[in-house]
């Protein structure tokens, strides 16, 4: 059965989550990590939807719950940091709805 977490990333970003992918990935954290990597390379190509990914996942966190909400921040805000730098952070910042920063930033600051 698919969590609500799966649902949405799968509707909203059918492309993100090929055939192949969907039958290896089985958590909610295995989606999310996936997710971040698929997110990560639409920044890095400087992609004109790159906001959009962020919007899902506000909402998700926003009436998430606490599992949920754990999870988008041990997963895929996660994925997100590890690869986080100075001279990228403003810009990653830039990215997210106001009510991510803190989240993002308290990934950051706790890993």
């Amino acid at each position: 059965m698919e969590s609500r977490i799966q649902k949405t990333l799968t509707q909203w970003f059918p492309d993100a989550f090929a055939l192949e992918h969907k039958s290896v990935l089985k958590t909610d954290y295995d989606f999310l990590c996936h997710f971040a990597k698929y997110v990560e390379r639409l920044i890095k190509e400087d992609s004109e939807n790159k906001r959009e990914p962020f919007k899902i996942i506000n909402l998700l966190y926003s009436k998430g719950t606490l599992f949920e909400r754990n999870a988008i921040e041990n997963a895929f805000f996660f994925v997100i940091a590890s690869n986080e730098k100075p001279q990228t952070l403003k810009e990653s910042l830039s990215l997210m709805p106001e009510a991510l920063r803190a989240v993002y930033i308290k990934t950051i600051l706790e890993n």
